[in-house]
């Protein structure tokens, strides 16, 4: 599989309605928006990648931490026009890595480079925060 690289857009902390303790491990999620930047995606034989994810996490947050991802999950398909692409989402190292799928998550999709973004990928990041 080919590897496109994707432009991470805007990352955002998701609180939730309790505190964590004030020991043990951080543990932070938040979500991170990206897209192909104008990159053909080309179903069943390209994925898109975050590369190292956690310093790009951080560079957006500005906080000072460092941010390793654990945990993922797709919380927004791309969107251009009427036409959505979902996808499956793993760690590769230090990348977020998503394949494009259609609405079963199994079939195979293609983000068309030239097609404008109406909604870019989101993905749920678990993140353990040092």
């Amino acid at each position: 599989m080919a590897v496109v690289t994707a432009s991470l857009r805007d990352v955002t902390i998701l609180q939730g309605p309790f505190d964590q303790a004030p020991s043990g491990t951080n543990y932070t999620v938040v979500a991170c928006y990206f897209d192909s930047n104008g990159v053909t995606v080309t179903a069943s034989t390209d994925t898109l990648d975050v590369l190292t994810a956690g310093a790009q996490i951080a560079g957006f947050i500005r906080d000072g931490k460092t941010y390793t991802p654990k945990v993922l999950m797709l919380l927004q398909p791309y969107r251009t026009g009427s036409s959505n692409v979902f996808g499956t989402v793993a760690m590769s190292s230090t990348s977020i890595r998503l394949t494009p799928t259609t609405s079963d998550f199994s079939t195979g999709a293609t983000v068309t480079g030239s097609n404008p973004v109406d909604a870019p990928f989101g993905v749920a990041v678990g993140c353990v925060v040092t």
